[in-house]
């Protein structure tokens, strides 16, 4: 084999491990620490007798995108896009000029 036919092979393996292991890699490990909770009422408030309890609403926090999100996904576009140039190099140099038209 050629050394850039062995590059494209590696290229290309790369990729495919990297494309197989990205959703292993986004999935995060959320149980340790986490605990649930309930709210009681203090007491049961039937119909009529007073006004239902109201909860302020829970701020909802902004949550910062994982890790994965901002550099595995980036990255495999973008290795994917070298890696389509490298075969279209590839192919230029080696197999356009192998054959002749004859017109």
């Amino acid at each position: 084999m050629e050394r850039t036919h062995r590059f494209v092979l590696m290229a290309m393996i790369s990729v495919l491990v990297l494309v197989v292991a990205s959703p292993v890699l986004a999935t995060e490990d959320t149980t340790e620490g986490e605990t649930t909770g309930t709210t009681v009422a203090p007491e049961q408030i039937s119909e009529g007798e007073g006004p239902a309890v109201e909860e302020p609403v829970a701020e909802v926090e902004v949550q910062e995108q994982p890790w994965t999100a901002r550099f595995i996904y980036p990255a495999i576009v973008v290795i994917t896009i070298v890696l389509i140039i490298g075969i279209a190099i590839s192919y230029n140099r080696n197999v356009r000029h192998r054959y002749e038209v004859v017109g």
